[in-house]
């Protein structure tokens, strides 16, 4: 196994965990439906505690978690948010249903990387299968939790 291709790899989602830690963080404070807000800071829970298994699994490998992956990240997260929206000064309804689209994108990204690296690291005593598998679990269920809201909210959003 080359360890500079895997500490790259983990890296990046290193950089991609970090923007969706925020993006879920703002989107349970800014959903406009207070019960979606709610299940989205419980995802936002879970999702800080599988980046916090993500630089546990990187020191594992024996790499350290990039401050400058992190923060790049999170500026793009940032950045992000600035998109057109059909509304100068007030939120869209729309972006409420845009974000738990970009939240499911967020998450089947997540579990591509978890996929990958639990065949990748089949052979790799430094890396946990049973995490692996169970982390990807906690994916399917995720991403079964935000499919679900995405409709409610759809349906409320297109309706209206």
């Amino acid at each position: 196994m080359n360890d500079d291709l895997l500490h790259a790899y983990l890296q990046h989602h290193w950089a991609g965990s970090s923007a969706g830690t925020a993006m879920f963080e703002r989107v349970g404070r800014t959903h406009s439906d207070p019960d979606v807000a709610a299940r989205v800071r419980q995802l936002a829970t879970e999702v800080n505690e599988e980046r916090e298994q993500l630089r546990q699994i990187i020191m594992a490998t024996g790499a350290d978690p990039s401050r400058i992956a992190a923060a790049t990240g999170r500026a793009l997260e940032f950045a992000g948010r600035f998109k057109p929206n059909g509304r100068l000064v007030r939120r869209s309804p729309l972006s409420d249903l845009f974000e738990l689209e970009a939240l499911r994108d967020a998450v089947a990204g997540k579990r591509a990387g978890w996929q990958l690296l639990r065949t990748a690291t089949e052979d790799d005593a430094r890396v946990d299968a049973l995490q692996l598998d169970e982390l990807i679990r906690r994916a399917d269920d995720q991403l079964a939790r935000l499919e679900d809201l995405h409709l409610r909210v759809g349906r409320t959003v297109i309706s209206a």
